[in-house]
């Protein structure tokens, strides 16, 4: 998985969020164990070029002053009422340590119970894990084409690359192939008693069409 590179300037102190998005420029952080955060800023036409191929899996160089830093996207923060990109957080990790990350989950093939009338529920769609950063992959693939209705993939059944430690409860359900909603108590209950009313009110009005056929020709009803 090739990285995304991009270049990156100092921030001085001074120079303030505000007026740095005013000259097309998007104001960061560098962030990570061992080392201090250090304020940095990136040419607002880069960002928006490849910010929609970015995910948490993406790994990115950056570029300063003739050196590189290796590292992924943490955090990328939006103005509530434009929606444009105003603030990113860039994670470098330590060289050897393994870090945290969500990984998405890619579901392969349809499930064989669809055709007898099962419906799917995907659980999980990113699953967390801890891994050195060598390890990371872009996705993890899960083909679900054999499951039947009632059939369950948990995280145990997950073929993991190598490195990769989940970092939920190993029974935990990731995909299910659900049987069709059934009724509810209340809802058998309630159609159950419509039922009984309309039996009950049928005998009725059977009973009073005999009385009006019985009724002699020429005598009027009261």
């Amino acid at each position: 998985m090739p990285d995304l590179i991009f270049s990156i300037s100092n921030r001085g102190k001074n120079e303030k969020a505000k007026n740095l998005i005013k000259q097309e420029k998007i104001p960061a952080v560098i962030y990570g164990p061992g080392r201090e955060n250090m304020d940095i800023m990136l040419e607002k036409s880069d960002v928006l070029k490849h910010l929609n191929k970015i995910a948490e899996t993406t790994p990115i160089t950056l570029k300063l002053d003739g050196k590189e830093l290796h590292g992924f996207l943490k955090g990328a923060q939006r103005d509530k009422v434009t929606d444009n990109i105003i603030h990113l957080d860039f994670y470098i990790p330590a060289e050897g340590h393994k870090m945290e990350i969500h990984i998405p989950l890619t579901f392969v093939g349809e499930p064989a119970g669809i055709e007898h009338g099962g419906v799917v529920q995907e659980i999980i769609t990113d699953l967390p894990v801890q891994t050195l950063p060598k390890d990371i992959v872009e996705t993890i693939e899960v083909n679900v084409e054999e499951l039947e209705i009632g059939d369950v993939i948990r995280v145990k059944d997950l073929d993991l690359p190598e490195g990769i430690r989940p970092l939920v409860d190993e029974d935990r359900a990731v995909f299910v192939v659900e049987s069709p909603r059934s009724m509810t108590i209340e809802e058998e209950e309630e159609l159950l008693a419509e039922a009984e009313e309309e039996e009950e009110m049928e005998p009725e009005v059977i009973e009073k069409g005999k009385e009006e056929e019985e009724i002699p020709e020429g005598e009027e009803e009261e």
